[in-house]
């Protein structure tokens, strides 16, 4: 007999897939609703914008878990943040979670950075909700410490700040393939001294 898992695959978003993704977005979201961890606002939860979606199609770094035939089930949506990758957000529909997709689509970030030999992957996320901080632990991310956090952490903290208890919440990388050709320039200038550049390439 063929797993449920077997049955899934990953591929490419594209623009005609935003519907079910903001669907599949809206249901996993419901997850938090007995938390009390999120003020959705007066409108309620809303799903990811279509603009942001499409931002993550047009860089190539929005990829989906297709249950066979053709049935969206998950997403996982990043973006460049050098020299790492920041893992936006993943998304499993309820109906088919705890069986493994959210792990293969952290995988499939992890995999993104590494083809662009990045350092590794960010997150942030709630230190203690199940599916979050300690999902995450298992898949080999660690907590960064806030005086290694740089300035667009702080700036994404701020930002949340507006609808959840951000002191609950956390940032974590887990380093890839290429984190050991990474290295940070010692301070010289206040403008330029902290850039982390790889080894061998030009600055």
């Amino acid at each position: 007999m063929i797993s449920f898992t077997e049955q899934v695959y990953l591929r490419a978003a594209t623009s005609d897939d935003i519907p079910a993704i903001q669907a599949v977005d809206m249901a996993a979201g419901k997850l938090f609703d007995a938390t009390d961890l999120i003020d959705e606002g007066p409108d309620g939860q809303q799903p990811v914008p279509a603009n942001v979606l499409e931002q993550g199609i047009a860089d190539g770094f929005l990829w989906l878990a297709i249950f066979e035939p053709d049935q969206i089930v998950g997403f996982v949506l990043c973006r460049k943040q050098s020299p790492d990758l920041y893992l936006e957000q993943i998304s499993v529909d309820p109906v088919v979670g705890r069986r493994g997709l959210g792990a293969r689509l952290t995988q499939k970030a992890i995999d993104m950075a590494d083809d662009l030999r990045l350092r590794g992957v960010i997150l942030s996320t709630f230190r203690d909700v199940r599916w979050n901080g300690p999902f995450y632990a298992r898949q080999g991310f660690e907590e960064i410490p806030r005086d290694q956090m740089r300035k667009w952490m702080f700036e994404l903290e701020e930002a949340q700040s507006h609808s959840m208890d951000v002191s609950l919440r956390c940032f974590m990388r887990r380093p890839g393939r290429f984190a050991k050709n990474w290295i940070r320039l010692p301070s010289v200038e206040k403008n330029s001294s902290n850039k982390p550049v790889a080894e061998g390439q030009k600055t």
